[in-house]
């Protein structure tokens, strides 16, 4: 694909059938929201690969990555973040053609100067690949866009809120979570968050002409239990 962590995941899991959760979700985020690819193909690759493979597990966290499950992602997982690999090693694992670039540069190669690459050996489109796609907001965008579309000519499956409906065994609907940005209304208007109102802040009373502080009724307390003590001692 052109990005190190997301050809390192794919890599690892056709070599051994295995890869971290977090770099599944990384992969499949890409394959749905960058690429738009369906989420059907992706799965069907995992359950092909993957040796603790679980069909329902499998494709009930590839529907919610594709945004057709009932518990849709709420996060994106980016294919140039080094938090997933902080230390750079499990990507110069799977991907040694960029062993010798450095950290800095390992995840996004195509932001390395002509000096570095040259000195790493890394000759872009022969030594490893252009990226699949460049602009990661723009392809977003466009998935944002091409979701949106599908729901308004399908308003019979949202309910008044925007939310999915989805059909029961029974013949009756339920509402299930759906993101805020894909909730539309009757107008395929996205439907924006009321503002929130603003509390009151607390007035701290305080000892004052008729009042009693907190402070003062403490000092009469003790006073009283002092006073207490004295007439016992009489």
């Amino acid at each position: 694909t052109g990005y190190p962590l997301v050809d390192a995941g794919m890599r690892e899991l056709y070599a051994t059938g295995w890869m971290t959760q977090s770099i599944r979700m990384v992969v499949a985020s890409f394959l749905t929201e960058y690429l738009r690819v369906d989420w059907v193909k992706g799965c069907a690759w995992f359950h092909y690969t993957l040796v603790d493979a679980d069909s329902a597990i499998n494709v009930m966290m590839w529907q919610n990555a594709g945004r057709s499950g009932i518990d849709q992602w709420n996060f994106l997982m980016s294919p140039t973040a080094a938090s997933q690999d902080r230390t750079g090693e499990y990507t110069k694992k799977w991907v040694p053609e960029l062993v010798r670039l450095p950290k800095g540069y390992l995840h996004t190669p195509w932001d390395a100067p002509a000096e570095v690459l040259w000195q790493a050996d890394v000759v872009l489109g022969e030594t490893y690949p252009h990226r699949i796609v460049a602009d990661l907001q723009a392809e977003r965008q466009r998935s944002i866009s091409n979701v949106l579309a599908m729901r308004r000519k399908n308003q019979q499956h949202n309910d008044n809120r925007g939310y999915d409906l989805v059909a029961l065994p029974h013949g009756k609907q339920t509402v299930v979570f759906t993101l805020k940005m894909y909730r539309i209304d009757r107008e395929g208007r996205v439907i924006q968050a009321a503002a929130k109102r603003k509390s009151k802040p607390k007035v701290k009373q305080t000892a004052g002409r008729g009042q009693r502080g907190p402070s003062q009724s403490k000092l009469e307390t003790y006073f009283d239990i002092q006073a207490s003590s004295l007439k016992k001692k009489d």
